[in-house]
């Protein structure tokens, strides 16, 4: 039986030298932003088995780039060159974080919490947000089962649609 070889993919790396610590990349690996700051998987790859490595899943070429992502990198490589550039693309907020913000999150990293949360956010950050809904706006919610942290407004309202809609429009 031959070598069994293994796929690994890196979603973002700091620096292309960061990247080469995860080995030589795969054939059908490209690197997308200006600085080699990001490395995804070209769309159409063969899913056909190669000497270079395993064969990817031919649904990767149904995958398309988001908009979203090729407006940023334009908007960073412009920035780059020194043009000026006003950009509405992501909602990344233009001022920093309030001190209270960062103090609690160095606190929170100084005290070990730097691994991974449940999918759904942790269980009192959960509870916060629920009490804060209920003290400002009056609304009552269940932060076991009726709120869930997401990482950005796009994921959440991908699965908030995935969750309602159903497909021919029944439901």
């Amino acid at each position: 039986m031959g070598r069994r070889r293994s796929l690994v993919v890196a979603a973002v790396c700091l620096a292309p030298s960061t990247c080469a610590a995860f080995g030589p990349p795969h054939p059908s690996a490209t690197v997308g932003a200006p600085s080699g700051a990001a490395t995804r998987l070209r769309a159409g790859a063969s899913s056909s088995p190669s000497p270079e490595g395993p064969p990817l899943n031919p649904l990767l070429s149904q995958i398309k780039p988001s908009k979203t992502v090729e407006v940023f990198s334009l908007v960073k490589q412009m920035e780059a060159e020194g043009e000026s550039v006003t950009s509405l693309c992501v909602g990344e907020p233009d001022f920093a974080p309030p001190q209270c913000v960062l103090d609690a999150a160095s606190a929170a990293m100084a005290g070990g919490q730097t691994r991974y949360t449940a999918v759904t956010g942790t269980a009192d950050l959960r509870s916060s947000i629920a009490a804060d809904l209920s003290s400002r706006k009056g609304v009552d919610y269940d932060p076991v089962t009726e709120v869930v942290v997401g990482n950005g407004a796009k994921q959440c309202v991908y699965q908030g649609m995935l969750a309602a809609f159903f497909v021919g429009g029944g439901g």
